[in-house]
């Protein structure tokens, strides 16, 4: 798909491989990639968190709060936006696996408290004018190549080889595929489900102040539509909604694909709408040829 749509936008529109566009496509996949990893592993570990754009928001808010409000230093402000965005996955994870409630109506119910926590504190207003340090990694470059696609491919890189060759990649595989057959192997699974969310809530807040440094500013209104495009990035990736199978490198490629199709979009002078009807067409062609094949397969 990625393929086809390149060769297509190089005849539709000679602009779309233009050293700036491209540029503008590598920022807008690391911040899709970046969630996507924490997303691929909650589902491969049979799980599913619809909070996430909530998390991102709820940590930049606390990030601009500690920092503008209260005066605290910048290191200080950063540490205090991986906690609240790994606290977040904690209750998640706890609430989830401790009380047996379903993941899909505890991220639901999560979503609306963590994003209404940050709209109460916020009261509708705006952070903005942040440090240059902040600045730099949403806008800066590294040797010339854009400082957010060096975090999203590190982290990409990471996670691809504890995935494919790390034994907490192995055991988080089996945990989605079988956790019967993973207790009896001597794995907690019940860790390793909490640990994912926990996981989630961390990259959360890494990509809410990647995007804080990118907008120079933070709105607790914002971010409604990250999850679409992380879940969507996640699905045409490969990684099996029913868990036991995930793919980093997918993931990636998912990514780049919802970024590429979004960019195609504005490109080619539709209305910035069309951005969801694409990328809902995707998921449903993808999902429609991995059916079509696993119903081959039982035949």
């Amino acid at each position: 798909m990625l393929l086809i749509i390149a060769v297509v936008m190089g005849f539709a529109a000679p602009s779309f491989f233009s050293l700036g566009n491209l540029r503008a496509i590598s920022i807008d996949a690391s911040l899709i990639m970046l969630l996507a990893v924490g997303m691929t592993a909650v589902i491969t570990a049979r799980g599913i968190d619809l909070s996430i754009g909530a998390i991102l928001t709820l940590s930049s808010v606390a990030f601009a709060a500690a920092l503008k409000d209260f005066g605290l230093p910048l290191w200080l402000s950063i540490v205090i936006a991986f906690a609240t965005g790994g606290l977040c996955g904690l209750i998640n994870g706890i609430l989830i696996t401790k009380l047996k409630m379903p993941d899909f109506i505890v991220t639901l119910s999560t979503e609306l408290i963590f994003r209404g926590l940050a709209l109460v504190y916020a009261g509708g207003g705006v952070f903005f004018a942040f440090p240059e340090a902040i600045t730099w990694l949403g806008r800066g470059r590294l040797l010339g190549i854009p400082v957010p696609l060096v975090i999203g491919m590190t982290v990409i890189i990471i996670a691809h080889f504890i995935f494919a060759y790390h034994k907490v990649g192995a055991r988080l595989h089996a945990v989605g595929g079988n956790p019967t057959a993973a207790k009896r192997l001597g794995i907690s699974v019940l860790h390793y489900r909490i640990g994912v969310y926990v996981f989630m809530g961390l990259i959360a807040a890494l990509g809410g102040i990647m995007l804080t440094g990118r907008l120079d500013a933070v709105v607790a209104s914002g971010a409604v539509t990250i999850l679409l495009n992380t879940i969507a990035a996640v699905i045409v990736g490969g990684t099996n909604l029913f868990g036991g199978r995930g793919s980093i490198v997918g993931t990636l490629l998912g990514a780049w694909l919802l970024a590429t199709i979004v960019n195609a979009v504005v490109i080619l002078g539709f209305e910035a709408f069309w951005q969801h009807v694409a990328a809902g067409a995707v998921i449903l062609i993808t999902i429609g040829l991995y059916s079509r094949r696993n119903t081959r397969t039982e035949e």
